[in-house]
């Protein structure tokens, strides 16, 4: 089962839950989309309030298992991997 880790603004989206699971069959390798898509049918609203014209919002960025995904939304992932969407950090 890979996990997703949710930004803090949309937490309200997932009644405060920091992390979801998200289920994933042996051998399947789904998209960073998948998942959100697969974690939008039962928490509606948390895939578009990550999305700016069907892309990732800009300033956002998805990490998969601890690595950089630049491709981002298209990025693969393993069943059982842990994937992270980090807010832009703002400040002076």
């Amino acid at each position: 089962m890979a996990t997703v880790h949710i930004p803090s603004l949309l937490r309200h989206l997932t009644d405060g839950l920091l992390e979801l699971p998200v289920e994933v069959a042996p051998g399947e390798r789904p998209t960073v989309r998948t998942l959100l898509e697969r974690l939008d049918a039962s928490h509606p609203g948390l895939l578009a309030g990550m999305l700016m014209d069907d892309d990732l919002m800009p300033g956002l960025a998805v990490f998969v298992d601890d690595e950089q995904a630049l491709m981002a939304l298209g990025a693969r992932v393993e069943p059982d991997s842990v994937v992270h969407i980090i807010p832009p950090v703002v400040g002076g």
